[in-house]
């Protein structure tokens, strides 16, 4: 009766507040517990570069102490950014890091920073979009800055492995799941269907430039070729896979493509940037897509990372998103904590 008077009269009742907060969404929730974490893992960072300067370790430390802030900049809601101080480790914290042995410290720090990055690369899995992106981006440097500080520091790193690097994805639908004739998305529009494409065709274009450079390399940096094409086989497999489940078509692969003059100056190098150039590709379709779709991004992005790195390329701060980090925010200067006198 109530919805009826409602419907016919046009108003609008609003129900007594009854006192329960507003759920906080997933998304917001994932993004300030990984500002909160990258701050820990920046300060402990830097406490351990003010420990021991002298140390051969400290240059890939301090790398690391700026990767993390650029992070806690990203990470930075624009709300809040004058009002959120960045916390975390007390005084006493800090007196018992700097009292570790530097042993215990690093494997306590690498554990932190690992697990940290693969956290943010699962809760990319659930978040929305914009902040799935971010996320995916975080996690992906945040492991793979681990994994060069546990090669540095010869300490061990358990790695845990990916989708894109196992089978191929089985969600094939039958033809009559799809629709007979479905629309065609514009160029400029940003769909699941546009970033499959693009992921397909950076695909396509690294098993060419593979393919030719293999001819190029030694003996050492051939094998390393040869293992990669099948993988990038592999995940063009996995792509028109997951096109073909989205109901859409795989754009046709090209005769050819035009190689830069890097190429012939140095083969290995323009592998590494073949590789960086997927990484945008991967994170558009982390934003763009949820589901099987999503976690293969995901894991596709942290893969060609990785394989970006093998090739000595130099990783951005946030793989898989195009920004200026000059335009970040800076993080707020902490507040001091007054002491007691004891009276």
């Amino acid at each position: 009766m109530v919805a009826l008077l409602v419907a016919g009269t046009g108003m609008v009742l609003i129900p007594r507040d009854s006192g329960t907060p507003t759920a906080v969404p997933f998304s917001e929730t994932a993004r300030v517990v990984a500002l909160e974490d990258t701050q820990r893992l920046r300060e402990s960072a830097a406490l351990m570069v003010e420990a021991a300067a002298s140390d051969a370790g400290m240059p890939t430390l301090g790398n690391a102490v700026t990767l993390l802030t650029t992070h806690a900049q990203a990470l930075q809601s624009p709300n809040s950014v004058a009002s959120r101080a960045p916390s975390s480790v007390g005084p006493a914290t800090a007196d018992q890091e700097r009292a570790a042995a530097p042993t215990s410290r690093r494997a306590s720090f690498l554990t932190a920073l690992a697990g940290s990055g693969q956290k943010r690369l699962d809760d990319a899995r659930e978040a929305d979009g914009g902040i799935a992106r971010l996320l995916a981006a975080v996690g992906t440097a945040q492991l793979l800055q681990a994994e060069r500080l546990a090669a540095e520091w010869q300490l061990p790193l358990q790695q845990q492995p990916t989708a894109a690097d196992t089978k191929a994805p089985t969600a094939t639908p039958l033809a009559a799941s799809c629709p007979s004739a479905s629309p065609a998305p514009e160029p400029t529009s940003a769909t699941t269907d546009t970033a499959l494409a693009s992921v397909v065709r950076s695909q396509q274009e690294a098993i060419y430039v593979y393919q030719v450079t293999l001819k190029r390399l030694d003996t050492s940096n051939s094998a390393a070729a040869g293992k990669y094409l099948q993988t990038h086989e592999v995940l063009l497999q996995q792509a028109e896979s997951l096109t073909s489940a989205n109901c859409a078509d795989a754009p046709p692969g090209e005769a050819g493509y035009r190689l830069p003059e890097q190429f012939t100056q140095d083969p290995a190098a323009f592998l590494g940037s073949v590789e960086l150039s997927s990484l945008p590709r991967f994170g558009d379709l982390v934003a763009l897509s949820t589901d099987e779709t999503r976690t293969w991004a995901i894991d596709g992005l942290l893969a060609a990372a990785r394989r970006s790195t093998a090739w000595g390329a130099a990783l951005p701060a946030l793989p898989g998103l195009m920004l200026d980090v000059g335009d970040l925010p800076s993080l707020p200067t902490p507040t001091a904590t007054p002491t007691s006198n004891g009276g």
